[in-house]
C-alpha cells in the first residue's frame, strides 16, 4: 500500500473524519496494513486487547459466546469501520468475536499510538466519543425492538443492516446476505418462529425470504414494523 492511498483509507475512516492533516500524516506512520480471507478470525473474545482495527475493505461480523456456549451473532459491520477499540481503551480482554466475511483490509492502530494520537488531537477523540454514542444509540434501539418480539427484533435488524449497507454504498442494499441460520443466530430464536415471522412479513408485503438472503421490498414499512407493539410470535 502506498502512503498516499494509506492516507486516503485513513481520511474515510470515522475516526479521523475532520482532523487535522498532521494527524491523519501520525497515523499512516503508525499503522500496519493486515488482510484477511474470508473466515479469518480478525479479534477473539477474551483475547487481550493491544491493538484496534480500521476496517479500509470488506464486512466483518461480531459475534459473542454467552457463558451457556451458544454464540450469538452481534451483527455486520461494513467498511469503512473500527472494531476492538473498547478493549484497548479499557485495558480488558476481547468482548466480542470479530470474523471477515469477505475478503477484509483493515489498519491496525495499537494502544500506544493510538493514545498519543489521542491525546495530541481531540479531535480523534471526538470522533471516538461520536462512534460510541452512536453504538449506545443502536443498542438501544435494538433492546427496545428485542424486547417487543420477534417480528419487531427481525424488522430492526434488517432495518439496522440496510442502512450500514447504504451507507457503504453496497450495490442493492435492500438485498440482505442473512440465511435463515445467521437470522436464528442474530435473534436467538428458533428456525420455526424465524420461519413464521418471515411468512408474516412477507404477507404484509414488506420483504421477501428464500434460503439465500431476504430481499426488502419496502424499507421504509419495516422500519415502521421495528416500533410497533404487536403480540409475541
Amino acid at each position: 500500500m502506498t502512503r498516499m492511498s494509506r492516507l486516503d483509507d485513513l481520511q474515510r475512516s470515522p475516526l479521523f473524519q475532520n482532523v487535522p492533516d498532521d494527524a491523519v500524516r501520525e497515523a499512516a506512520r503508525a499503522v500496519t496494513e493486515q488482510t484477511f480471507p474470508p473466515g479469518r478470525v480478525l479479534i477473539e473474545q477474551d483475547a487481550p486487547g493491544e491493538a484496534l482495527h480500521l476496517i479500509v475493505s470488506g464486512v466483518v461480523r461480531v459475534s459473542r459466546v454467552s457463558l451457556g456456549t451458544r454464540e450469538r451473532v452481534m451483527g455486520d459491520l461494513y467498511a469503512p469501520g473500527v472494531v476492538g477499540e473498547t478493549a484497548v481503551l479499557s485495558r480488558r480482554e476481547r468482548s466480542a468475536t470479530v470474523r471477515a466475511l469477505t475478503e477484509v483490509r483493515t489498519l491496525m492502530l495499537y494502544r500506544d499510538h493510538f493514545e498519543a494520537i489521542l491525546k495530541r488531537h481531540p479531535r480523534v477523540l471526538w470522533n471516538l466519543a461520536a462512534l460510541l454514542a452512536e453504538r449506545v444509540t443502536v443498542l438501544n434501539d435494538e433492546l427496545i425492538a428485542f424486547g417487543q418480539n420477534t417480528e419487531s427484533a427481525l424488522a430492526h435488524v434488517f432495518s439496522h443492516l440496510h442502512q450500514q449497507r447504504v451507507r457503504a454504498g453496497v450495490p442493492n442494499p435492500q438485498e440482505l446476505p442473512l440465511t435463515p441460520h445467521d437470522i436464528m443466530q442474530r435473534v436467538s430464536s428458533s428456525r420455526e418462529t424465524v420461519a413464521r415471522v418471515l411468512r408474516r412479513l412477507e404477507d404484509r408485503g414488506v420483504l421477501r425470504s428464500t434460503a439465500q438472503g431476504v430481499t426488502l421490498l419496502d424499507p421504509g414499512a419495516l422500519e415502521a414494523v421495528a416500533v410497533e407493539e404487536a403480540d409475541p410470535a
